[in-house]
């Protein structure tokens, strides 16, 4: 009875109660001792939406907006604090004007070239609010973990970094690698040289991935002492396909009819769906048809997403060499790796739409295909973590040098909880504190 006062008082404090965990948790693993500047720096990169955005617009004019921005679908109400209660106030309070409300979504439409190749639109600037500099600021979803590492001894902002940023693009199409090998180096030699721990949640992973393949071995084997992947995203979001052909986002993040974000926004869209992760599952049907992995870009077309279409041939992570070398060569990154993730949790694949008129070949948008307007289709389900399946988490034990120790699966832990979940919590400090200084017990 006691033990369920304490779950329920928990619950309904969602902050005090990670503290209040903090406390026993810190009290049980002996964190806080040390100088900090001695530990390994935590870096850490967010999930797809869960970084802070700085908007700009201009035009011939001079400067139209200038706001920050945070995506109402994936910084649920709950995160805010008060006076501020939502993901559009955070937008008002921070310059955008109430007239402006509506414009945000068309300004973070991306360009899509013939060939491809996505961009801002003219005038319109996005980036980081900052990098490393204020973590409750730049990545606000994650406050209840930067607390727990806050309380095993790390400082926020001076050991422990949020990397935000622009997740509209795919890995290699923004600064975001360059401005974290700065941060890397310089946050290695305010720590004496203690070597960096890259952490992150889902798609940031994958950017943290596309990084650490496109580092020389010697610059990592100097600045990087492990990459720790919280429910890592490394392949192509196969439910996330369906984005591309359904309504765009809204600032009411409890809007369950349209999609977190808008369909132009190749960052998730574009990067495929590899049957090596998803073999021959069926991702989607509509009527009779059935679309696996490797139907993805025929969906695509079917469904009126031309744009993504294309950039999807330009993005393609089985297109691009640095992501081969682990998918197709199984070559193991230099730097000691743990992946973890939930396990055992009914998570959506796909959908299932109905079928009453033949497919349009001329049908170039979303708005003339029948998938658009079909608000709540079929679900098609399989195992993983509420986020993604078992068959993309375990996608990194093609490149794993100890697969079978690297890789750590906890059972019922969700996409969204587990980085706030202790058991995981304690595995990132323990891993931190020992790999950097050369102790690996899985090499």
């Amino acid at each position: 009875m006691k033990f369920e006062m304490f779950k329920n008082l928990l619950k309904s404090l969602r902050f005090p109660g990670v503290l209040m965990f903090s406390v026993f948790w810190l009290a049980s693993c002996g964190g806080g001792s040390g100088p900090s500047n001695s530990l390994s720096p935590i870096l850490f990169v967010p999930g797809y939406g869960m970084g802070a955005l700085h908007v700009s617009v201009s035009d011939v004019r001079g400067e139209v907006a200038n706001f920050d921005f945070l995506l109402p679908a994936m910084n649920p109400n709950s995160i805010f604090i008060p006076p501020l209660a939502s993901a559009q106030e955070y937008a008002r309070q921070s310059g955008l004007r109430a007239e402006d409300l509506n414009r945000v979504a068309e300004w973070l439409k991306l360009d899509i070239a013939s060939d491809g190749v996505a961009s801002s639109q003219q005038g319109v600037g996005v980036r980081p609010i900052s990098i490393g500099q204020n973590f409750s600021r730049e990545c606000p979803r994650y406050l209840g973990m930067m607390k727990i590492l806050a309380s095993a001894g790390w400082v926020p902002n001076r050991n422990l970094k949020c990397v935000p940023y622009d997740y509209r693009f795919p890995p290699g199409e923004t600064d975001f690698a360059i401005e974290l090998e700065r941060l890397i180096e310089t946050s290695v030699a305010a720590a004496n040289g203690t070597k960096a721990t890259l952490a992150c949640h889902s798609q940031g992973c994958l950017l943290v991935y596309h990084f650490l393949r496109t580092r020389s071995p010697e610059w990592l084997q100097e600045h990087v002492g492990l990459f720790f992947s919280l429910a890592g995203q490394f392949s192509g979001c196969s439910d996330c396909l369906r984005w591309a052909f359904q309504k765009g986002w809204s600032w009411d993040a409890k809007n369950d009819v349209v999609a977190p974000s808008d369909r132009t926004w190749v960052g998730e869209l574009a990067l495929g769906l590899q049957s090596s992760v998803y073999g021959d599952q069926v991702l989607y049907r509509w009527g009779g048809e059935e679309y696996r992995a490797s139907d993805a870009q025929r969906l695509l077309r079917e469904a009126g997403a031309r744009d993504v279409a294309r950039a999807t041939d330009r993005y393609a992570l089985e297109r691009q060499a640095w992501f081969r070398k682990g998918a197709e060569e199984h070559i193991p990154l230099s730097v000691p790796t743990r992946v973890v993730f939930g396990t055992d949790l009914p998570t959506t694949v796909g959908f299932d739409f109905q079928r009453e008129r033949p497919v349009d070949p001329t049908c170039g948008d979303p708005l003339c295909a029948e998938p658009y307007y079909q608000d709540y289709p079929g679900t098609i389900q399989a195992a993983g973590d509420s986020g993604d399946s078992g068959w993309m988490n375990r996608a990194p034990e093609a490149w794993l040098v100890n697969p079978l120790c690297e890789i750590r699966e906890f059972e019922f832990v969700s996409h969204m909880d587990i980085f706030e979940n202790p058991e995981v919590l304690r595995l990132l400090v323990a891993n931190a504190r020992d790999i950097p200084l050369g102790i690996d017990s899985c090499r």
